[in-house]
């Protein structure tokens, strides 16, 4: 199940980043900066991470299909299943904490799926944010960019026709938090008393 997420979010990585770095050539030259590799780097690592998750969350699911007159013809996916909302913190956690479902014979390995990975998929959130740009290492700032993008998602998925929960949106805010104590650690053993890098335009 894993991997099946992962395969789709690299098509359009790959998709991506070609335009992504002719846009971001053509504004470096414009401005006539001078390139930064570093900054450059983590800055491609950071926008092909929100590709990849934009691409699993909010960007509608398309494929080739072959029409009755035999010529292919694209199809785009909106929904996912039956739509549900749900708004009422930790009961879908709880679900998922359940030993046991009768509907879904390896239900151990979706819920696990579910927890653990609307936490992990959200921890280089905390970590790109802090180290690109120097407002987000205030553990305040960064507080309110863990609510505001799990919220912009599942609000968005709200108006797409997708299933919008708010436990959702405790469970991303949690791995953006995770993310960023991970890059505290790191930035007190190896650069304290300096910034890494910081993107000012």
């Amino acid at each position: 199940m894993i991997r099946m997420y992962l395969e789709a979010m690299v098509i359009y990585i790959l998709m991506g980043a070609p335009i992504y770095l002719l846009i971001r050539y053509l504004y470096v030259k414009c401005k006539k900066q001078q390139i930064q590799w570093i900054k450059e780097s983590l800055l491609f690592l950071f926008v092909m991470f929100c590709i990849g998750v934009a691409s699993q969350t909010i960007i509608p699911h398309w494929y080739m299909t072959i029409g009755e007159d035999g010529k292919q013809q694209l199809s785009i996916q909106m929904t996912e299943g039956v739509r549900s909302i749900n708004l009422i913190p930790f009961s879908t956690i709880y679900s998922y904490l359940a030993f046991s479902n009768d509907q879904v014979s390896n239900w151990q390995q979706v819920s696990l799926v579910n927890l653990l990975g609307n936490v992990l998929v959200f921890v280089p959130f905390g970590i790109f944010l802090p180290l690109l740009w120097s407002i987000f290492r205030k553990f305040t700032s960064l507080l309110w960019m863990s609510i505001c993008i799990p919220l912009f998602i599942e609000i968005t998925q709200l108006f797409i026709g997708r299933s919008t929960d708010i436990d959702d949106v405790i469970l991303n805010m949690l791995g953006i938090i995770f993310g960023f104590f991970l890059y505290k650690i790191h930035h007190n053993l190896f650069h304290k008393g300096k910034a890494f890098v910081d993107i000012k335009d």
